[in-house]
């Protein structure tokens, strides 16, 4: 499938999630098994285990962070290297989408103004539950701005999406979801154990991430898109050429 396809099957996504999460109460059905109402305690807390919160939280940025450094200088000072050649627009759309992907996110953050979960009344916050297209009543009005929407932490995670476009065999490719896929739910879903996100804002900022990446993909080059078959048929009408000029050359 093409960066083209993806991207608008990216936007029918997200148009239907918000829909979703804006005509029901999937949110707070989906999060209130995170919560316990009694101790008004969240499953996770952030003093409560550092080395769990180290590596939910702290590592994952870092590593994030020297993975895109490495890209970096293998592009810049290894680029003739025989694996860098061969795999330079793939890794060229992976440098380019670990910081787009999460800038995205970060940009509608602050648009939203939607509030984390923990500072909701239903969890022992102040401010009422709104869905995203709510405004605060004007005695309910928050101190600052709220930025919680879609989320950030997870969109390093999901920025590794762009990993899709590394190889070129199909099976490599799901690999190659399977594991952005895992950091970014890992990284996201460790949040909602906190209390810091909903669901629909880790699942927006997947979807998000997904966006950008093939946008990137779109402009960076084309035919990346091609499908596995397409780029058999491709390969194969060059043999037949190559056999055509062969025999015309006898």
């Amino acid at each position: 499938m093409s960066p083209a396809k993806h991207i608008q099957y990216a936007l029918i996504a997200l148009t239907a999630v918000t829909l979703c999460f804006e005509l029901s109460n999937l949110d707070l059905w989906i999060q209130g098994f995170f919560y316990n109402a009694s101790s008004q305690h969240w499953l996770f807390q952030i003093d409560g285990n550092p080395w769990r919160h180290f590596f939910f939280y702290d590592a994952p940025k870092k590593l994030l962070l020297l993975f895109e450094l490495a890209l970096l200088v293998s592009l810049l000072f290894f680029r003739k290297a025989p694996i860098v050649q061969q795999y330079h627009r793939g890794l060229l759309i992976v440098l380019l989408a670990l910081p787009l992907g999460p800038a995205a996110v970060s940009s509608l953050k602050g648009t939203t103004n939607v509030a984390c979960p923990y500072a909701l009344s239903e969890y022992g916050g102040k401010l009422p539950y709104l869905k995203l297209f709510e405004s605060y009543p004007a005695d309910k009005q928050p101190a600052k701005q709220q930025r919680c929407f879609p989320a950030g932490h997870a969109s390093g995670g999901f920025a590794l999406l762009a990993l899709y476009y590394l190889p070129k065999s199909r099976r490599r490719r799901r690999q190659m979801l399977g594991i952005a896929l895992t950091a970014g739910w890992a990284m996201g879903g460790y949040k909602m154990l906190l209390g810091h996100h909903f669901f629909s804002h880790t699942l927006v900022s997947m979807l998000l991430c997904w966006l950008v990446t093939n946008c990137i993909t779109l402009l960076v080059t084309p035919t990346l898109g091609l499908t596995e078959r397409g780029s058999l048929r491709t390969k194969a009408s060059r043999v037949k050429l190559e056999r055509l000029f062969e025999k015309t050359s006898q």
